[in-house]
Parts: C-alpha cells; structure tokens; sequence
C-alpha cells in the first residue's frame, strides 16, 4: 500500500511539474511575442528618426513622416523646412556623439556605417541600411521605408507615380538621337583639368540619363563613380559635358570657367556644349526623379521645351 501510494504521489508530482514547465513555456513564448511585436512597432511606428542621406530624407519627408524627423545629413537640403533641423555629419563623418544625445529610435543610412552601427548596437538604436543609388534601388527603398514608417499604402502610392513619371519622360524621348553625355560630379575648380570624377553603369545618373534621351559615354564603365582619364574623355568624344556642383552659389561663373578649362583640353571651337547645373534635384535620388528626368531631357534636347509647352 505504502508502495502504491508512493507511486501515485511521484504520478501527481511528475504531472504538476509538466504542468508548471507547460505554463512557463507558454508564458515566455507570449513575453517573446509581445517582445518581437514592440520592438517591431517601435522601428515602424519610431517617433524620432535620423536621415543621413539626402534621399533617404526627402523620401521620408514625401511619405508623410517628416514631423518624426529629429536629425540629418549634412548635405540635405530639400523639402526646405530641413534646414532648421540638426545636420548631423555624412556619410564619412556622422557627429555619433550629438546623433546618440538626440535619442532617436531609428536611424536611416543608405550604406554601412560601421562605427554608428556598433555605437547605435550598444545603446539599442535600430539602424537600417536603405541603398538608393542603385538603378533599381529606387522603388524597393520606397517600399521598404513605407513598411518602416507603416505606411505602405503612401509609399506604393509614391513609388507608382514616379514610375509613370520616367515613362512618360522615356516616351517623350524614344525617337530622338540619344546625346552622348559626359557626367562630371567632382573635379579641381582650380588650374589645369584633372581628376575629373565620373559616373559608370548602374548608378542613379546613368539611368536618369538614359530615360532623358542622353547616353553616358562611360556606361559601359562597371564601376558607378571612377576617376576618367582625359584622353579617354577625348576618345570617346562627348556631345554634351554636363558638370553637376549642387549648392554652388555663381552657377554662371562656374560655366564659364568650365568651358575655359574643357575648350583647353578639346581645342578652341572643338569642345561640346558644357552646361553647368546646381540643383540637387538632378543627383538625388528620391521622390523628385521624375522631375529631375523630365528637366534633364530639355537640357539634352531644347526643342522638348516648346513641345511640352504646346501640350499645355
């Protein structure tokens, strides 16, 4: 008897223990639940983000989200109303002490940044890596950034009439002879022409040119921003030299002083139309791509201007 009734009490422990492990495990399984829900929300629903990346600011703003905007790159510049917020650094250079002291919940940055990254990792900032430079980078950053911001519906919205956008400008241009266009985006304003910086294939510019009726005479360059050697630049003889310095205060200056420095380079009368431009809508890729296709089209062939003119 002594012996049953043991057995019959080991029984009921062994069921209560199963019991009591049965409830923690439910118990935990939920808490991770609920966890994995909060910081889920917290990213998406983040009440204080910074944006070190011109794109990535204008496309956060365009979403409807820039009243959640604390900080941002030192180069941003657009929608105006960012020029009151903190400017934080680059991409090279972010202020992680001033960026941690505004306590953001989440930090957009379109490339790895591996000093943030780890300073934001031990404090339990989330950052996100959202590339735009891409040629197909465009619409899946969108994307992902309306499923950050919970917004989804604004960001297909977006993404959609940008793409109608480009293939309205594409169709403007599909029967016209494509301009060979050299794309410079850095070079010494002062003395002789050299380190004369580029674009290749597979960049934001090199699509934005091809959809504006030019061709990049380096896209077949596999390499989205290289050094050019001059005399390559003379072999592959441009038709158009479009410099693109967004900021610069004297766009008027600058034009003449390229056009001294590339007419010393191709001969006097042999160099191609060289056009300076100053607006970042043209190196900035976001939500103003398609304005920015449509404005470069009519700089590669000014006879869109009075077409376009006449559809009105």
């Amino acid at each position: 008897m002594l012996t049953r009734q043991r057995n019959v009490a080991d029984g009921r422990g062994h069921a209560s223990c199963r019991c009591i492990l049965r409830a923690l495990a439910v118990r935990a399984v939920v808490g991770l639940v609920i966890l994995g829900v909060a910081v889920s929300t917290c990213a998406a629903g983040a009440a204080r983000i910074v944006t070190l990346a011109p794109s990535l600011t204008e496309t956060v703003f365009a979403l409807g989200a820039g009243n959640r905007v604390v900080g941002v790159g030192d180069y941003a510049v657009y929608p105006p109303r960012v020029a009151r917020l903190p400017h934080l650094g680059g991409l090279y250079n972010p202020n992680i002490e001033r960026i941690l002291t505004l306590k953001p919940q989440l930090i957009l940055i379109p490339s790895p940044m591996p000093r943030l990254e780890a300073a934001c990792g031990r404090v339990g900032i989330r950052v996100e890596v959202i590339p735009m430079d891409g040629a197909g980078d465009l619409g899946r950053a969108i994307l992902r950034l309306g499923q950050l911001l919970q917004r989804p519906a604004a960001a297909k919205a977006l993404a959609d009439s940008i793409h109608r956008q480009l293939d309205a400008v594409r169709g403007r241009t599909r029967n016209l002879a494509p301009v060979r266009v050299l794309l410079v985006i850095d070079r010494p304003s002062t003395g002789p022409l050299r380190d004369v910086t580029t674009v290749g294939h597979g960049s934001f510019l090199d699509t934005l040119v091809e959809t504006a009726g030019g061709r990049n005479i380096f896209s077949d360059v596999h390499r989205r921003y290289f050094t050019a050697a001059l005399e390559e630049i003379l072999r592959r003889k441009p038709q158009m030299i479009l410099e693109l310095d967004a900021g610069a205060r004297h766009p008027k200056r600058l034009e003449h002083e390229a056009r001294r420095a590339w007419s010393a380079l191709f001969g006097p009368g042999h160099a191609p139309p060289v056009r300076v431009v100053t607006s970042s809508i043209y190196v900035v890729p976001g939500p103003r791509a398609g304005l920015a296709a449509a404005r470069l089209a009519v700089i590669l062939h000014p006879g869109l201007e009075k077409t376009v003119e006449a559809r009105r």
